[in-house]
């Protein structure tokens, strides 16, 4: 799997080897002569990162409220089971 992948990259970067200008509006900022693809997968590592940054602290506490769940049922089920 890595391997296609690997390969789709390389193909997308001999594909769009163009160099585009950027230029940062509000600041007046020009970079000149950015391979197209060099942008289009940094704008794509950028996106992943800050989705990956609203997801996380959410799975991180939803992963913690499991294992309290999951030590509490061990718990009662030990209750349970000491029962004559």
């Amino acid at each position: 799997m890595t391997a296609i992948l690997l390969l789709v990259l390389v193909l997308f970067f001999l594909s769009n080897r163009q160099a585009v200008d950027l230029n940062y509006w509000p600041f007046g900022i020009v970079i000149v002569g950015v391979p197209l693809a060099a942008v289009v997968l940094i704008a794509l590592a950028a996106g992943f990162l800050a989705g990956l940054a609203v997801h996380l602290p959410k799975r991180v506490g939803a992963h913690r409220r499991a294992r309290t769940a999951e030590k509490k049922v061990a718990e009662l089920e030990g209750k349970l089971a000491a029962r004559p």
